[in-house]
């Protein structure tokens, strides 16, 4: 991490506990006996992770003017709060933000009320517990967002901003960190790039970090592609690829940065989750979304809605033969291409980072 955040010219400070909180979770996930407890349990687990770091932040936070806070996690709520500075936050699930519509129906607002109660129950709760640990009052009704600034990185033509939204909630169009200057492709990926059509990229982040089933997957995979007449770059999954003999249309790849690899690709396979979502639409190539949990759901059925990608695939009980269709969709559908192609230009236009750091400076200047 230190590498690669220092590799776009920012300085990076570490904190502990030292771990790879994306293996972790995944690790959590593949022992559970089902998605919801897996979700339950990476979440305590990310905020026991968060607490552990308080002693660090603070330290850090007391040498700055503005602490950015993520909601999910609320690292550096807190700590802004002992130290009495000005934060802002950022939410990466838009739909999630509370808003009051006096016209909802009664069933309506029931229904958001249970949700909002389940959502305090698994994070606010464990959050305030440690609040009062670290010797601080519970959060109000705002939450862990700031009743300032609460930045919403999410493109207007993907998710439009609510009319009935608190001001403080602001849409500013999605962010991106290009690939650094120097790097460069490894020579047997740029060979096999240049040498054949462009291939479908599959690349299933956390979901493909562990070891358990790897070779049942990887194969799953790999008889896909090849039912599907196209070619691909499979990243993960490494323990399992290792023992297959891949096919001259099939690279193995492991950590690429997107904004460098995507460009070059005919579609993209992916999980729904926020990144990969926002990467593969400012490509402006279609995705099929393969969603596991949690908001994968939500991204997997709006890039099927924006006409970007085939209907989206549920893990659970995936074989090769729905996905091998689903593939043959994305790889020679000239329609998602199109809706891919003219949403990539629309979100390559929005001046996304000029709009949030406008809006910082108008509010804590």
């Amino acid at each position: 991490m230190k590498r690669l955040v220092e590799s776009h010219g920012v300085p990076f400070s570490p904190i502990s506990p030292d771990i790879d909180l994306t293996w972790e979770v995944a690790a959590i996930r593949q022992r559970s006996r089902n998605a919801i407890v897996g979700l339950i349990r990476g979440m305590r687990f990310g905020l026991d992770m968060v607490e552990q770091s308080h002693e660090d932040i603070l330290v850090l936070c007391r040498e700055a003017d503005l602490v950015v806070v993520p909601a999910a996690s609320a690292a550096g709520k807190n700590e802004s709060d002992q130290l009495g500075l000005p934060y802002l936050s950022v939410t990466l699930m838009p739909w999630a933000i509370p808003w009051d519509d006096p016209q909802r129906p009664l069933y309506k607002r029931a229904a958001y009320g249970v949700i909002n109660g389940l959502v305090s129950l698994i994070t606010t709760l464990p959050l305030n517990r440690m609040r009062k640990r670290q010797g601080l009052p519970p959060v109000g009704k705002e939450g862990f967002t700031s009743q300032r600034l609460n930045l919403v990185p999410v493109s207007p033509v993907v998710f439009a901003p609510n009319p009935l939204w608190e001001p403080r909630h602001r849409l500013v169009g999605y962010w991106f960190a290009d690939e650094p200057g120097a790097w460069l492709p490894p020579a047997d990926l740029a060979n096999f790039l240049e040498n054949g059509e462009p291939p479908i990229v599959i690349s299933l982040g956390e979901m493909s970090l562990g070891d358990e089933d790897a070779l049942h997957a990887a194969g799953m995979f790999v008889d896909a592609v090849q039912g599907a007449g196209t070619r691909a770059i499979i990243q993960g999954w490494e323990q399992g690829i290792k023992q297959l003999s891949l096919p001259p249309n099939i690279f193995a790849a492991g950590s690429l940065p997107h904004s460098w690899l995507l460009p070059f690709s005919a579609g993209l396979v992916h999980h729904g989750g926020f990144g990969t979502t926002a990467a593969g639409f400012r490509a402006g190539i279609p995705a099929l979304v393969i969603p596991y949990i949690a908001d994968q759901f939500y991204w997997g059925q709006r890039v099927h809605e924006l006409g970007a990608g085939p209907k989206p695939i549920r893990g659970a009980g995936l074989d090769s033969k729905t996905l091998a269709a689903g593939l043959e969709k994305l790889a020679h559908s000239t329609k998602l291409r199109r809706a891919a192609s003219a949403l990539g230009e629309q979100i390559r236009s929005e001046n996304s980072v000029d709009n949030a750091v406008r809006l910082i400076e108008e509010t804590f200047s």
